[in-house]
C-alpha cells in the first residue's frame, strides 16, 4: 500500500501527483457554477414576472400584460411570459443538478424518495390534462372570435373576479409540464446511483 503525505494522492492521469486542493477546486466549480446560475436565473424569471405583472388600467385580465408586451433582447423579440418560463426552467435545472441537490437525493430516506417519485408522475399526469384542456380551450375561442388575435382570448371559467388569458395559462401548464418531466427523469437517474451505490456497499 502506498503511503503519502496527507496533502498528496497519487493520480492515475501521467503518474502526477494531485493535492486536495486541486481536488476541491475541480469539485468546488462546477457545483458554485450550477447554483450560482439557478439562483441568478431564478431571480431574473421572477423579476421579469414582477416587472410586467401589473397593468394599471382597466380590464384587468390576469397575465395579459406578459403576453402583449414585448422585451426587445439582441436580435429577436420575445413575450415576457415565455423569457420567464425559459428563465424559470432553466434555473430550476440547474438546481437539480448541482451537487448539493444531488447529494441529497442520493442521501435520502427510501421511503420519502419512493414518494417524491411518485408526486413526480402525480404532476406528469396533472399538468398534462391541462396542457391538453388549454389547447381545446384556446382553438375554442379562437374558433369563437374568428381567428384574430390569439393572444388576446381570455377564460371566464370558473367565476373569478378577473378573467385570465388562456396564453398566460398555456405557458405556465406548459412549465408545469416540462419541470415535472425533467424531475420524473432526474429521480430514475438518482434512483440507478442509489442502487449501484447500495450495490458496491
Amino acid at each position: 500500500m502506498k503511503s503519502g503525505t496527507p496533502k498528496e494522492i497519487e493520480g492515475d492521469v501521467g503518474g502526477k501527483a494531485k493535492t486536495l486542493s486541486d481536488l476541491s477546486m475541480k469539485s468546488f466549480i462546477p457545483r458554485d457554477l450550477n447554483n450560482i446560475l439557478s439562483i441568478i436565473l431564478g431571480l431574473l424569471a421572477f423579476g421579469v414576472l414582477l416587472g410586467y405583472s401589473l397593468k394599471p388600467t382597466a380590464p384587468y385580465v390576469v397575465g395579459e400584460n406578459l403576453v402583449l408586451s414585448e422585451i426587445s433582447l439582441i436580435g429577436f423579440v420575445i413575450k415576457p411570459i415565455t423569457l420567464f418560463t425559459y428563465l424559470f426552467f432553466v434555473s430550476y435545472a440547474f438546481g437539480l443538478s448541482s451537487p448539493i441537490s444531488k447529494a441529497r437525493f442520493l442521501e435520502m430516506e427510501d421511503r420519502l424518495f419512493e414518494l417524491l417519485y411518485v408526486a413526480g408522475w402525480f404532476f406528469v399526469m396533472m399538468s398534462g390534462f391541462e396542457v391538453l384542456y388549454q389547447i381545446v380551450l384556446w382553438s375554442a375561442g379562437l374558433a369563437v372570435q374568428g381567428l384574430q388575435n390569439p393572444d388576446i382570448i381570455v377564460n371566464w371559467w370558473p367565476a373569478n373576479p378577473y378573467s385570465i388569458n388562456v396564453v398566460f395559462a398555456a405557458k405556465l401548464v406548459v412549465l408545469i409540464f416540462a419541470m415535472a418531466c425533467f424531475f420524473v427523469d432526474y429521480m430514475r437517474r438518482m434512483r440507478t446511483l442509489r442502487e449501484n451505490a447500495k450495490s458496491t456497499s
